[in-house]
């Protein structure tokens, strides 16, 4: 009985390693290989970003809301009560302030961003027609395209006056924001009689250009 017992030992003892063995010089299976997510625009266009808003809804949504924080932040009002000065009181306020000249200033590098879209597929201006004062959508990117190097002085326009807010901001320059809302005005507005309504006779004379 106690041979047969060691005679099982061992021989269990050997199927086990001759499995080991086995396993060990097996040749090692690949793994298997994750299935690829569907590709995204921006991947197969083989930019690292992925656009999102056109340049009529970031106007809309950042460039305009922005603007006009910083064109309210320092007003003198004149009421029935008297002279009324507003400007940034506290650091919250001013925080504000600053807050909106720095998204102004990221906005301009959105602007820049190539391969945005003016506006979403059959959107329209206010204004259509062979007299339009406002160009089409198609119209406003034909000449983006004609001539980007133009686009991109505009928006660094706009982008060099919300730094000049910004600074003011960040440096408390009641004086600062206020002169610099002169110079965020002229740079909408040299940008739109460029690209949104370049027939608008009274605009162009409002602003001395032919």
């Amino acid at each position: 009985m106690r041979r047969f017992f060691t005679l099982s030992v061992v021989a269990v003892i050997a199927l086990f390693t001759a499995g080991v063995v086995a396993e060990q010089s097996a040749p090692a299976k690949p793994a298997a290989t994750p299935a690829k997510p569907a590709a995204t625009p921006a991947a197969s266009s083989g930019s690292p970003y992925r656009l999102i808003g056109t340049i009529k809804e970031l106007m809309e949504g950042i460039v305009d809301p922005a603007s006009d924080v910083l064109f309210e932040s320092v007003a003198t009002d004149i009421t029935i009560k008297g002279v009324e000065e507003k400007r940034p009181h506290n650091d919250e306020e001013w925080a504000v302030v600053e807050h909106n000249a720095l998204m102004l200033a990221e906005a301009a590098n959105l602007l820049k961003m190539p391969g945005r879209k003016v506006a979403k597929p059959g959107e329209s201006t206010q204004s259509e027609g062979p007299d339009a004062p406002e160009l089409t959508p198609p119209q406003i990117a034909a000449k983006i395209a004609a001539n980007r190097t133009m686009w991109l002085k505009y928006a660094n326009g706009l982008q060099g006056a919300a730094l000049k807010a910004l600074d003011a901001a960040r440096n408390k320059s009641v004086e600062g924001l206020f002169n610099v809302g002169e110079d965020i005005d002229q740079a909408c507005e040299n940008c739109h009689l460029e690209y949104w309504y370049p027939n608008d006779k009274e605009a162009k004379a409002l602003a001395g250009k032919k």
